[in-house]
């Protein structure tokens, strides 16, 4: 796993005299952003067998994460459909007493998971989510950190760079890196998606990862 506080060092030169504390946090903010949007941090769970009259299971997840979207889920081998809260009281609202093959599953909280009708006898289960850091976490997986660096860094600036009144805000600027880190999360989701990578950059680069035009205090454009 990757500290937050790893990073810290590569955002501080642009938001001078901006607390350790701050950049860490928006650091978290700005991986969970990116995570909820682009679905890329994408963990495969290990199979496990249901158990007779349990309808309620735990996701097995890395502890700090948490899970944002379950991607697909089968049982014994069927793919099932997922279900909201409402359309579960509404079409099958004596299901607790029903017993069976589930078919459809609601994600109920991010760490735990409910399948209908209440499963009988012990069949495999599998599983594919799209994770996402706690709000609690000090850390992000090291694959997603040295992958997706550079999103990372671009949203954690947009949020310093955009707040008002400090010796660092700087509005024009907050509003490129706000564009490159909505690229990165395009790029990342159709990554994730299996997609077509022929994304046209829309910002050019000059050094690592680093937008070529930055802005001063009060709007004047700096060239790398």
């Amino acid at each position: 796993m990757a500290a937050y506080s790893s990073l810290v060092k590569e955002v501080l030169p642009y938001v001078p005299f901006c607390p350790d504390s701050l950049v860490e946090s928006n650091l978290r903010s700005a991986t969970i952003e990116f995570c909820e949007r682009s679905k890329a941090y994408i963990l495969d769970m290990d199979a496990f067998n249901t158990i007779s009259g349990v309808y309620e299971y735990d996701f097995d997840i890395p502890t700090g994460t948490e899970v944002h979207q379950v991607l697909q889920m089968t049982y014994d081998g069927r793919d099932m459909d997922p279900i909201s809260p409402r359309s579960l009281d509404l079409n099958y609202p004596d299901w607790r007493d029903r017993t069976g093959r589930p078919h459809v599953y609601l994600q109920k909280t991010p760490s735990t998971f409910w399948l209908v009708p209440v499963p009988q006898g012990s069949f495999p289960v599998i599983a594919s989510v799209a994770l996402k850091p706690s709000r609690t976490s000090n850390n992000i997986d090291t694959t997603i950190s040295n992958q997706y660096r550079d999103a990372i860094i671009y949203g954690t600036l947009y949020r310093l760079l955009r707040m008002p009144g400090r010796e660092w805000s700087d509005v024009n600027a907050a509003r490129e890196y706000l564009a490159q880190f909505n690229l990165e999360i395009q790029q990342a989701e159709l990554r994730a998606r299996g997609g077509d990578l022929g994304v046209k950059r829309t910002v050019k680069y000059k050094g690592i990862g680093k937008p070529r035009r930055r802005y001063g205090r009060y709007g004047k454009e700096i060239d790398y």
